[in-house]
């Protein structure tokens, strides 16, 4: 490999690495509205907030459609904040606002269109989550819980992250293997 091939490749890997990563502060960021509005982070967060990549067309997310909503209102109540955010190119928010509908979210659905909010949290499936603390830090990051089948469920990763949080303490399982359907990136130009 030349010299400038290398250097072009070290440029692009730098200008997509993970911004936000466990352990690390979360700087204000937007995303839109389905109407295509900027929202700002700061807007939508609380003193406890949480991120969270999913998709329309994607089954494993469809399977954690009413467990993301139970999961919303449960925490909700307990002043908890929620950013559900679809990042698949090929969903447009019409898409996205017709599934929410029919699945009867409880909760508004934004777009991360570029896939900046996506690239920026290194997020690779849906759903996949980020639980972030009062200071703004990312305490968590992983799956919803441990099994696609409600009825195989062990463990409550999530709700445990977000339990630890309230009361102050900290994540004990901090990191989890997010899985799902791969988040469908526009092609970036380098």
């Amino acid at each position: 490999m030349n010299r400038t091939i290398a250097i072009a490749s070290l440029c692009a890997a730098l200008a997509t690495a993970q911004e936000f990563k466990l352990g690390s502060k979360v700087n204000d960021f937007n995303v839109q509205d389905l109407d295509g509005k900027p929202v700002s982070f700061s807007s939508l967060r609380g003193p406890i907030t949480v991120v969270t990549f999913i998709a329309t067309q994607c089954p494993v997310s469809n399977a954690y459609n009413q467990r993301m909503n139970a999961i919303y209102q449960d925490y909700t109540a307990k002043g908890v904040k929620f950013i559900f955010v679809n990042a698949n190119r090929t969903e447009p928010p019409s898409e996205v606002r017709e599934h929410a509908k029919r699945v009867g979210f409880a909760f508004p659905v934004f777009k991360d269109p570029d896939n900046v909010l996506a690239d920026r949290f290194n997020a690779q499936v849906t759903p996949e989550s980020y639980g972030i603390d009062r200071e703004g830090i990312i305490r968590y990051h992983g799956s919803i819980d441990d099994s696609q089948n409600e009825s195989h469920i062990r463990t409550q990763r999530l709700r445990l992250a977000l339990d630890a949080m309230l009361s102050g303490k900290p994540v004990e399982m901090a990191e989890t293997k997010a899985f799902g359907c791969s988040i469908r990136r526009v092609r970036k130009s380098s």
